[in-house]
């Protein structure tokens, strides 16, 4: 395995924002959806010569996502008397280092001479032609606070053939191998119980053996690999340029992001869950809600607070965790409480300690009631209204506490999605994760660990903490390796030999 970083060298928002318009494509193409992925393209028949293979492989025009065939065909040189035009304008203005053309990828054929001209307004701020020669090019060209580009198609790769365009991307997609890249660090966290929601972040250096000038755009998705294997998408946070082509970035994932935007208060009764998860991640990232929670509902009350916080809410009241672990959306599931893998003692390091938290005596958890009618000054305002609120209190006691323990009580008030209704499970929920007192420090050679996962993991005497992988700090390089952090209960240990890698199976590499 090897560290690998794949970047984002695009405009970020710019394909949300575009508007592409053209008067030079067939009736049934859709050129508004000319700045999103393609997605199972195939090769269609048309009435092109030498086109229409007789061997299956083309399909029918019938519906299909087409985004860009051009009304006209080019002559026997492959050349089009009146160049087919199209327009994209924004609404904001955005920079990049050019912009990326997929053809007709699915035949391989393509348009060989275009120009790109990038504008201001009205101003024009550059103009360049370009000879691709592919399905899939990149036309190079660094251009500032555009916001309207412009693409004339002047020639395609064989005669007699429409310009065929699928996707523009503002932008182009860059792969960072090890020899590029020092100090790749990223920091994985999961709440349990989702009191917080952890903001997981990615810091790297790149020392580029390219001669280029790489902006690190506000929010670019840049993904991390161990080898072929996702750790997590992260977006772009800072960068420093610190020598001709060296930089230093930082980058945090889709939690850091929802925390910079505001949601607005609400009461909800009787909401679905999915709805409300979407309208809190609002269209910027996916939702992977587990099938479980798909049919439950909300009821209670959110704050004017950030995207952030607002999910916490949810996933606090469902009893859920939510992590971008080794995905590109946000996964909001249910722990399955399946039996612990246990990780092999030849992939953790030696070392490693165990410490133990006071005993918690009990659990108070606060339970909320929003109503259009009541009496009383305790009042909130959502949606242009007045709701009266009330609370209770459920409190479960542990029996194991004794009269010597210090006084150790988790009170929980401020979840105002806790209603009568939800109140016994979340307060069994807290309650049972407080009671795993056992907090595991261990490092250890990665192979697709995540945080969330149940495991049960030795300890430097002998017993085992069954829990969950809360925390990892992993450094990439030649090998993953990852500082975690293990809450749990600890039991015996049976029939496995105590062997742990030691520092010196990576010197130089980690």
């Amino acid at each position: 395995m090897s560290v690998k970083i794949v970047y984002q060298d695009i405009a970020a928002g710019a394909a949300e924002d575009a508007a592409a318009t053209t008067q030079d494509a067939k009736p049934f193409c859709s050129p508004d959806r000319l700045p999103f992925e393609e997605e199972n393209a195939v090769p269609l028949a048309s009435l092109e010569p030498n086109h229409w293979l007789l061997d299956g492989s083309r399909e029918i025009v019938d519906g299909q996502d087409i985004r860009f065939w051009s009304a006209a065909m080019s002559d026997a040189d492959g050349v089009f008397e009146t160049p087919p035009e199209i327009s994209i304008t924004f609404t904001a203005r955005y920079t990049s280092p050019g912009v990326f053309l997929r053809f007709d990828a699915a035949s391989g054929e393509y348009c060989t001479c275009v120009t790109v001209q990038w504008r201001r307004g009205e101003a024009l701020l550059a103009e360049e032609t370009f000879q691709p020669d592919s399905a899939e090019y990149f036309c190079s060209q660094t251009v500032e606070a555009y916001d309207r580009i412009t693409f004339r198609l002047h020639a395609t790769n064989l005669p007699y053939r429409y310009a065929k365009l699928s996707q523009v991307v503002f932008g182009v997609t860059r792969v960072f191998l090890r020899d590029e890249l020092r100090n790749v660090k990223i920091t994985a966290e999961v709440s349990i119980i989702s009191s917080e929601i952890a903001v997981n972040t990615l810091d790297f250096t790149l020392d580029s053996e390219e001669n280029l000038a790489y902006m690190f755009q506000l929010k670019q998705p840049v993904s991390a690999y161990d080898g072929d294997r996702l750790i997590g998408v992260f977006y772009i946070d800072s960068a420093t340029h610190r020598a001709a082509e060296l930089y230093d970035v930082s980058c945090i994932d889709a939690v850091g992001v929802l925390d910079e935007d505001q949601f607005p208060a609400a009461v909800y009764d009787g909401y679905p869950v999915r709805a409300l998860l979407e309208e809190i991640l609002d269209g910027h990232f996916d939702l992977l809600l587990d099938a479980s929670l798909s049919a439950s509902t909300m009821t209670g009350y959110i704050p004017e607070c950030s995207r952030r916080e607002a999910l916490q809410q949810v996933a606090f009241a469902l009893c859920a965790i939510v992590d971008t672990s080794g995905t590109g959306a946000i996964r909001v599931y249910k722990d399955r409480e399946n039996t612990p893998s246990r990780f092999p003692l030849n992939r953790a390091y030696t070392g490693g300690s165990v410490e133990t938290s006071a005993i918690v005596t009990a659990v108070r958890v606060t339970a909320h009631t929003y109503s259009l009618t009541g009496s009383g000054n305790d009042t909130v305002q959502a949606g242009g209204k007045t709701y009266y609120h009330t609370t209770a209190i459920t409190t479960i006691n542990n029996p194991k506490a004794t009269a010597s323990d210090k006084q150790n009580v988790i009170e929980i008030d401020g979840a105002t999605l806790v209603n009568p209704g939800n109140v016994p499970a979340v307060a069994q929920h807290i309650y049972d994760y407080y009671t795993k007192r056992e907090r595991q420090s261990a490092k250890i050679v990665m192979n697709g660990e995540q945080p969330g996962d149940r495991i049960a993991m030795s300890t430097p005497w002998g017993s085992l903490i069954s829990g969950y992988l809360t925390r990892m700090n992993i450094v990439l390089s030649g090998i993953a390796a990852a500082d975690c952090e293990v809450i749990g209960t600890e039991v015996n240990a049976v029939g496995e030999p105590e062997i742990r890698y030691s520092g010196e199976f990576f010197a130089g590499g980690i």
